[in-house]
């Protein structure tokens, strides 16, 4: 689709925790910023905070898109002061103070860029955390001259509970012009919370550009190595069907606080073909060369690994952990769909794909059929419309 000349906005700008910090919500970024650039409107990326250089994912833009920072600099470790004795501690006071300080600062930076935009800008808060940035920067939902805002929570309506997110969605996102979650079914459970600002738009995902012609027999996973992934559920089907998949391999690829302890667990029961991968930037080199992907999370919103995977021919074998599960993944068709946190049935989906290449291509085909609907330019008019019922 080539460039769009009444654009509803000169300006979309995209607003998160940190620019280019690995995961979905850099993937989110990097994907709609591209399609809006290529569409005619002036884009910007903006942080509250810099990015742990160990999650930096190096990305390579457009000179003309405009990418910033608020905060000048890491937030110090330990500033918290929620027990007596940190309230005691002079130094841990000092920090306290520091962190609200470079908070201060962002939120004056802030300000000035809100006026800047005007209200031909449309901003994308992605995160909650970028809102409370907003409101103490002076936004405010009834003053036409500053821009509109549409907020964002990219994962599940089950995962802002669990994560204990939802008091501050809700109290934050409540007057923004739209609140856009990932499924049909979050929205229904967002609005049924109390928002009646709620729409719904999946993310989009890169249609991979590197095609392996020779497959290796390997179950891949691509996530942190963490308690949210729970990636020791894939270790425990693993011992139950290694030695009836002599050919096969799991490949474990991120990194994160769990890396020691899954290697442990790997080390300890002994298991064969299985490895800790680390951290990739080459995802689609890794799923075209692969065959099956698993995802053993506890929670998630929409995960565009399952997508990815799909556009390179990869089925996946999930656990239920979010409504949209079973909108990306077409259950027995395009992929498996395992009760949640049951080893045995995930190991057996593991054994079935592994053993009947059939089935496996039959998947495949779906599978990639069905992702089509996730590409970048399908989704990304989506969020024009949505730009457009704005200005009514």
């Amino acid at each position: 689709m080539g460039i769009i000349v009444n654009l509803p906005f000169k300006r979309v700008v995209l607003m998160s925790n940190q620019v280019d910090r690995l995961g979905g919500v850099s993937r989110f970024i990097e994907r709609v910023s591209s399609e809006f650039l290529r569409r005619g409107f002036l884009v910007e990326i903006i942080g509250v905070n810099p990015t742990p250089k160990d999650e930096l994912v190096e990305v390579n833009r457009p000179a003309e898109m405009l990418v910033d920072c608020l905060w000048d600099e890491h937030a110090p470790e330990n500033w918290t002061l929620n027990r007596r004795r940190d309230r005691l501690n002079p130094f841990r006071r000092r920090r306290n103070a520091r962190r609200h300080e470079l908070r201060s600062n962002g939120c004056r930076k802030l300000s000035k860029k809100l006026v800047e935009w005007g209200p031909e800008t449309v901003i994308l808060c992605t995160q909650v955390f970028g809102m409370e940035h907003l409101i103490e920067a002076g936004y405010d939902p009834l003053d036409r001259s500053l821009p509109r805002v549409i907020g964002q929570y990219h994962g599940s309506y089950e995962m802002c509970v669990q994560t204990g997110d939802l008091r501050r969605v809700l109290k934050n996102y409540k007057d923004v012009d739209r609140f856009v979650c990932l499924t049909a079914d979050d929205a229904a459970l967002f609005t049924r919370a109390g928002l009646n600002n709620v729409s719904w738009l999946p993310n989009p995902v890169a249609d991979p550009s590197t095609v392996v012609q020779e497959r290796e027999n390997t179950f891949v996973t691509l996530g942190r190595y963490d308690k949210q992934k729970s990636l020791h559920y894939v270790v425990k089907a693993w011992e139950s069907v290694y030695s009836n998949l002599p050919d096969w391999k799991v490949e474990l690829y991120g990194e994160g606080p769990l890396g020691a302890s899954l290697q442990e667990m790997i080390d300890d029961l002994k298991l064969p073909r299985i490895r800790l991968m680390g951290k990739t930037d080459m995802v689609g080199e890794v799923l075209s060369s692969s065959k099956v992907h698993l995802l053993s999370s506890q929670y998630e919103g929409l995960p565009i690994a399952i997508v990815e995977a799909s556009l390179a021919g990869v089925p996946t074998i999930s656990f239920d952990c979010a409504p949209g599960i079973r909108d990306l993944i077409i259950d027995s068709e395009s992929g498996i769909v395992v009760r949640q946190n049951n080893v045995s049935e995930f190991a057996a989906s593991m054994e079935k794909l592994a053993l009947e290449p059939e089935t496996l291509a039959q998947y495949s085909d779906r599978g990639r059929m069905h992702a089509q609907q996730y590409l970048p330019s399908a989704i990304s008019s989506k969020w024009i419309t949505l730009f457009n019922d704005l200005q009514r």
